[in-house]
Formats: structure tokens, C-alpha cells, sequence
């Protein structure tokens, strides 16, 4: 690679960490793209030479999750073979990621401010609910779920716990991934079937 091809794929990184900071912290709305060559060092037009719309910003940030959460999930059946043991570890390392990357986060933020806009279903939050649901409907057909246990609505709540504690947790509470993995000491005794003695 080039120095120049090299400079370029750094500054391509680094307008899309700006956005993620800027729509991660004021939403798709509020978020204007001087703001984020402010951030830069970079000229709109230099900005513009790496995206040409908002629009493509946060479209490039909403792919970004969907790859992310293949990318888990793919992790995850190469390391257990039960679902319920990838359940587990994609729920919490997606937790990881939402904490400690930008991006991810700003994806989430985005979804949802395009689900109030438009009224319809959160496109990354679907997306996450798909392959969680997944995993627990695996888990029931394979057995590892309590008998009087639902698939369906436990994907959700799940979904609702991992989104929840990620906005709604104080400045003094324990990190997402922390956090999680309480909720799961809390869930999983309810909801697995210990098996045979």
C-alpha cells in the first residue's frame, strides 16, 4: 500500500470515529458534518472526498454493526457447540463492544433514531434480535431451555435487558459488560434445564 492509499485509509478511519462520537452522543439529528471536520482537523470538503452525505456516514456505521454481529456470532459456534453456550458468550461479547467501541454504539443510537423518526422497527435492534432469537430457539429445540419457558419472549428480553442497561446505566455503575454478566447469573438459572442429575 502507498503512503497516500495509507493516508487515506487513516482519514477514512478517522471521519468515521468522529461520527460515531457526534451521532453516539447527539443523534442523527443533531449531528452536522462541520461539527465532525471540526473534530478532524479536516475540511468539509476533505470530509466530503470520504463520504458524500451524513446519510452515508450513518449508513456505513449501520453495516459496520451488521458485519459485528455476524462476526460474533460466527465467534461464538466456532467456540460451544450448545446454544445456549452461544448465547452466552455472544450476548456478553456484544455487551464488550457496545462499551468499548464507538461505532457500535453510534450504529444503536442511530437505529433507534430512525425507528422514532420513521415509526418502524429499529433496523440494528432487529438485526440483534435476530440472531439472539435464534439462538434461543436452537436451545429450546435442543432441550437446554426449561420446559415452561417461551422462546420468543425470552429473545426480547433479553434484547430489552442488553439495550437497557446500556442507556440507562448511572455514571457510578459497574461497566456494560459487567453489568451483563450479573443480569446472566440472574436469567440463566431461570430459564435453562440443568439436565439429568
Amino acid at each position: 500500500m502507498s503512503r497516500k492509499q495509507e493516508r487515506a485509509v487513516r482519514t477514512y478511519e478517522l471521519v468515521l470515529d468522529a461520527a460515531a462520537t457526534e451521532f453516539a452522543r447527539r443523534g442523527y439529528q443533531r449531528t452536522n458534518l462541520q461539527d465532525v471536520a471540526l473534530s478532524t482537523g479536516l475540511t468539509k470538503g476533505a470530509l466530503y472526498g470520504h463520504f458524500s452525505s451524513k446519510e452515508v456516514l450513518a449508513a456505513t456505521l449501520t453495516e459496520m454493526f451488521d458485519r459485528e454481529l455476524t462476526r460474533l456470532a460466527d465467534e461464538a459456534a466456532a467456540e460451544h457447540d450448545s446454544a445456549i453456550g452461544q448465547l452466552c458468550t455472544f450476548v456478553r461479547r456484544f455487551a464488550v463492544r457496545l462499551y468499548t467501541d464507538v461505532r457500535i454504539s453510534a450504529a444503536l443510537r442511530l437505529s433507534i433514531d430512525q425507528a422514532i423518526e420513521s415509526s418502524q422497527p429499529p433496523t440494528c435492534l432487529n438485526r440483534l434480535r435476530r440472531h439472539i432469537s435464534r439462538l434461543v430457539t436452537t436451545a429450546r429445540q435442543d432441550g437446554q431451555l426449561k420446559a415452561g419457558c417461551p422462546a420468543e419472549p425470552l429473545a426480547d428480553l433479553l434484547v430489552a435487558a442488553l439495550v437497557g442497561a446500556h442507556y440507562t446505566a448511572p455514571a457510578e455503575a459497574d461497566t456494560l459488560p459487567e453489568r451483563v454478566s450479573a443480569m446472566w447469573r440472574l436469567i440463566l438459572p431461570c430459564v435453562t434445564d440443568p439436565g439429568p442429575g
